[in-house]
């Protein structure tokens, strides 16, 4: 025969819906429907378009941050002459 289960704490009490969740549920709800409404209106190539646009500035973004910080890094290595054998 099993023991009995303890008791449950006071503080996982609490209402299955509370306004956070139906906030952000009803938010994402209408975020959703915008979404669907602007693809059904046949604005693909537009979303498509931004996308890219975005993309291709976060990858700018990557290549001259890159490129600038490997620079700095870089700039501060001693000469071949003093660096030990590998």
């Amino acid at each position: 025969m099993l023991p009995p289960k303890p008791e449950r704490p006071e503080s996982f009490e609490r209402p299955p819906g509370s306004s956070l969740s139906i906030a952000l549920v009803a938010g994402f709800g209408i975020m959703m429907a915008a979404v669907i409404s602007i693809l059904t209106m046949g604005y693909f190539l537009w979303i498509f378009l931004l996308a890219f646009v975005v993309f291709a500035v976060i990858a700018l973004q990557y290549l001259v941050w890159g490129y600038w910080f490997e620079r700095i890094y870089r700039s501060n290595l001693p000469p071949d002459d003093d660096l030990p054998p590998p």
